[in-house]
């Protein structure tokens, strides 16, 4: 009986150990949920053009690690693209996006980023950006945001870029509210 017990205990160990590795995967990035979901929007209220890339400022705080590895400037842009369709938002991105351009156009630059800790002792990561709506080539808007994340469920069991990545998606579902209904000077997140 004693030894059942031990069995079903390890068993269940097991499954979470494997759960939590899974959502460690690396994913295709260029296969977007963002733009899909972006297709669905046939009537937007709002639509707003995003750069490719949402780059980090010149003085970013960010290691050269989250910065080779995370690809944040990449995925950024799909996050608020995602959400975006769910606020009734059309987010469209293209390589030469600019402030000047005519209607609006969200410009943001991720100035932090940092992952302190680890599997063991736990993730504490942190993310921070800052943007400018413009609309026909003037500045209407500006926010800052911010979000920190520890990992979730089964936190120790990703890695550090998985991490970073909650934190970036979460900043873009905040973000593609507040195209909504952008209000200036606004404090995004946490």
């Amino acid at each position: 009986m004693q030894g059942e017990k031990w069995t079903a205990a390890l068993a269940a160990v097991g499954v979470m150990v494997l759960g939590g590795c899974a959502a460690n995967e690396t994913r295709d990035t260029t296969t977007d949920a963002g733009a899909e979901a972006a297709a669905e929007v046939t009537d937007p209220e709002v639509i707003v053009a995003v750069p490719e890339r949402f780059a980090y400022s010149d003085d970013a705080t960010v290691s050269e690690a989250i910065r080779r590895e995370c690809e944040l400037e990449e995925r950024f842009p799909g996050f608020v693209q995602e959400f975006g369709a769910r606020h009734d938002v059309r987010v469209e991105s293209g390589a030469d996006v600019s402030p000047g351009d005519a209607g609006k156009v969200l410009v943001v630059e991720i100035t932090q980023a940092r992952n302190d800790g680890s599997a063991w002792s736990g993730h504490r990561s942190l993310a921070e950006a800052e943007g400018t709506l413009y609309e026909n080539g003037e500045a209407v808007a500006k926010f800052t945001s911010r979000r920190v994340s520890g990992g979730g469920a089964f936190g120790g069991f990703k890695g550090s870029c998985s991490v970073m990545g909650r934190t970036v998606r979460a900043m873009g579902a905040d973000i593609a509210a507040w195209v909504r209904l952008p209000e200036d000077g606004a404090h995004l997140g946490n």
